[in-house]
């Protein structure tokens, strides 16, 4: 089975329930959403769309909406809640437009699910006309803290994908090409009753797919986990998810 189709797989078997469990992807899209430009969006092409979570607050500004996603599963869901609007089932590294055909282009939290990211975001700007836009956010190294310290203390792997650091990142963005960058990192936190409730959430939202297989975490494991993790308890009795983010602002110049 190819990498893909796997990755699909996964998010098209978490598209039911995720709208319960998508507290990261809302913080950062209404941090996103802030970025539009403050004019009429245009033809707006939205990838990643998932099931259609930010899809109406995007296509009440568009004179055209497309919803791309990779996951069956996603857009059956979008198609359900709103069957007027138009999806797409495509990578978003080969993206199937034509050169300068949209205005507007969004993407939260999906460029780190690309191959190549630099040849994602060249194949994105190529698609955008000029004077248009591309709003993205994407996960970096050290998110997942504290717990990715104890699982890697405790089960000998951190059990998640590796991510771009912001450095890597901010070089990759200098070579693009007839585009001004805009990017800052934030660190966002979403918090939990317990470790399972953690845990069950990064599966809802299929945060816990992994290029490589790991054996199940044990019991055992899981209580020396949950048992570090009682330290960081805050004065409310949660435990926090620290997630490092990238918001990324490209204006296409020419």
């Amino acid at each position: 089975m190819s990498h893909k189709l796997e990755i699909s797989q996964h998010f098209s078997r978490a598209a039911v329930g995720y709208t319960q469990h998508n507290e990261l992807q809302r913080q950062c899209a209404a941090y996103l959403l802030a970025q539009l430009p403050a004019e009429e969006l245009g033809v707006t092409l939205d990838i990643g769309c998932g099931p259609g979570v930010n899809s109406e607050a995007l296509q009440q500004r568009a004179s055209h909406y497309v919803g791309l996603d990779l996951a069956v599963g996603m857009l059956q869901q979008a198609q359900q809640r709103l069957p007027a609007l138009n999806w797409v089932r495509a990578d978003m590294e080969q993206l199937p437009f034509a050169p300068a055909s949209v205005h507007t282009l969004y993407a939260n939290l999906v460029l780190q699910w690309a191959d190549q990211p630099l040849a994602a975001l060249r194949q994105w700007v190529a698609c955008v006309k000029p004077q248009g836009s591309i709003v993205a956010s994407t996960v970096l190294q050290g998110s997942l803290q504290p717990l990715s310290r104890y699982l890697l203390r405790y089960t000998g792997h951190r059990r998640h994908n590796s991510f771009l650091t912001y450095p890597e990142l901010q070089q990759q963005l200098a070579l693009l090409e007839g585009v001004s960058v805009t990017v800052e990192q934030q660190t966002i936190t979403v918090r939990y009753p317990t470790v399972l409730a953690m845990l069950h959430q990064l599966k809802g939202i299929g945060a816990n797919y992994q290029y490589e297989a790991r054996p199940r975490l044990t019991k055992g494991q899981l209580q020396r986990v949950a048992a570090a993790m009682e330290a960081h308890r805050d004065p409310q009795g949660l435990l926090p998810l620290h997630w490092q983010i990238a918001f990324i602002k490209l204006r296409k110049t020419q």
